[in-house]
């Protein structure tokens, strides 16, 4: 490849859209509340619980996406009011999981002209993050361009691909969310192309990371173990009994927890089967 001529096979050009999030269940906030705030399940629900008991927020322990008519007309007129008619897109959400219990609505403010609120700065912190994704759910999609450079190495077998995407209508990412822009540069096919640097490396498949709160809670949402109000509490518990310890967000199995673990695992195989709470709630 070093000694080959670089020609432009090909160059596609095509629109496409990022679609915006759902609302806030009680999984979904404590996964993006570590993810983009750092917060621990346990800061998180702490955070939601003195918002919701000022009446900032909705009930904070739910797994249903459903948001009111009530709500959905306030945040409409807000969109329409402060970005314009072409950010609004009016969506309603069902929950797909048939255990889920649709008591209450998914988490969102109760009044979308506070824009801030909260009596501390995990609170506030929280507050705008919940209030960011409720007003997404509302808005249009983002529009991108995209385009695809296809690169023939000439006399040899090899193609490269470089692809690049520009944001063309931000729509909800105007609220929530982040797109970087890679714009690649204009050329057509047949266009001959100098090669700065070639650099050949080897890796290798790395077994799975370890988990963090986020993804042990989104992997219990998943077997169903657990309801959205006990997922911060069996965290905090495998912690402070020390089964489990946790280190540079990683949470690692202590001697103690993989003793209790195996001697449980052993002596009642039934109620340690993953589909056991899944089975009761039923």
């Amino acid at each position: 490849l070093t000694k080959a001529d670089f020609v432009v096979a090909d160059v596609e050009e095509a629109e496409g859209t990022k679609a915006n999030p759902v609302p806030f269940t009680t999984a979904a906030l404590q996964i993006e509340a570590n993810s983009k705030l750092g917060f621990t399940s346990r800061t998180t629900m702490s955070a939601a619980q003195g918002l919701y008991q000022a009446g900032l927020i909705t009930y904070h322990r739910t797994d249903s996406l459903n948001l009111s008519s009530q709500a959905i007309g306030a945040i409409s007129k807000y969109i329409e009011e402060n970005f314009g008619k072409n950010y609004l897109k009016v969506r309603h959400f069902k929950t797909k999981d048939a255990s889920a219990q649709e008591a209450h609505e998914a988490i969102r403010p109760t009044n979308i002209t506070n824009l801030a609120a909260g009596k501390n700065e995990y609170e506030k912190r929280l507050y705008r993050l919940i209030w960011a994704r409720t007003v997404a759910t509302q808005m249009a999609n983002a529009k991108v361009a995209k385009t695809t450079i296809r690169i023939k190495a000439a006399d040899t077998p090899e193609t490269f691909v470089a692809k690049g995407e520009v944001v063309i209508f931000d729509g909800f990412l105007r609220v929530y969310g982040k797109s970087k822009d890679l714009e690649l540069p204009k050329v057509a096919k047949g266009d001959k192309l100098d090669c700065q640097e070639i650099t050949a490396r080897q890796t290798f498949a790395k077994p799975p990371a370890r988990y963090t709160e986020s993804k042990l809670i989104k992997e219990m949402e998943e077997l169903g173990i657990g309801r959205p109000s006990t997922y911060a509490t069996i965290i905090t518990v495998i912690q402070t009994r020390k089964y489990v310890e946790k280190k540079d967000k990683a949470l690692r199995p202590t001697l103690l927890g993989r003793t209790v673990s195996k001697q449980l695992v052993e002596q009642f195989s039934d109620i340690m089967d993953y589909k056991f709470t899944a089975g009761m709630e039923e």
